[in-house]
Order: C-alpha cells, then sequence, then structure tokens
C-alpha cells in the first residue's frame, strides 16, 4: 500500500473512531478502534526505517502536513475517550456504590500485611 492511500486509510479510521465516540457506539468504537490501530501500524511500518519499510520514499511537504495533523488528532481523541470512561465510572458507581470496607486494590485498614508474611503467634 502506498504512503497517500495508508494516510488516507488513518485519517478514515480517526473519523470512524470519533463518530463512534459521539454517538456513544461500544460496539461500532471497539471495531473502529482496532481498524485504527492496524492503520496505525500500516504507516508506522511505511514511515520506518530498517526492513520493515514500504515503499521506500520519505513523505513530501503534503504529507508531512497530514501526518502532523494526524499526530495532533490522536492525543485529542485519546482524551476524548479518557472522559467518556470516566463518565461511564462515575454512571457505573452511582448504580453500583462500592462496598464499604472493602479494599481492592492498596493497603487494607485490617490488616498490615499478608499472613503468610505475618511470623508465627
Amino acid at each position: 500500500m502506498s504512503l497517500e492511500a495508508t494516510l488516507s486509510t488513518v485519517e478514515a479510521q480517526l473519523q470512524e473512531v470519533q463518530d463512534a465516540l459521539l454517538a456513544t457506539d461500544p460496539p461500532t468504537l471497539e471495531k473502529a478502534s482496532m481498524q485504527l490501530r492496524s492503520a496505525a501500524i500500516a504507516l508506522a511500518q511505511a514511515l520506518g526505517d530498517g526492513p520493515q519499510r514500504q515503499g521506500g520514499q520519505a513523505p513530501d511537504e503534503g504529507q508531512t502536513r497530514r501526518i502532523r495533523a494526524i499526530g495532533t488528532r490522536l492525543p485529542l481523541l485519546r482524551d476524548q475517550l479518557a472522559r467518556v470512561l470516566a463518565l461511564t465510572e462515575r454512571q457505573a458507581a452511582s448504580l453500583l456504590p462500592p462496598a464499604p470496607g472493602v479494599v481492592t486494590y492498596g493497603a487494607s485498614r485490617a490488616q498490615t500485611a499478608a499472613r503468610i508474611y505475618r511470623g508465627p503467634g
């Protein structure tokens, strides 16, 4: 696949992920995210040095601008996804409030160390 086609694929997948985020459609978001990941890997291989490089030509000025635009959109998309995740966690917590005294991560208030690490007696 040419660099131009790879760039177009990445841009299209970015748009699909963004549309799925806005539509709050988890199955479509998951599918679009996996396709974006594959397209990003293909772009990295097309741009990379060494034996994995495809095409063998450096990007021109227009392609460089498009690559920078993709680099700008990715963090914004990641931030949007983090916001959706935070909202989802809050909604889940309102439906299933945490049980008091149950510690999933970190130190428990009842014991300072696991029983196997304490001495006998």
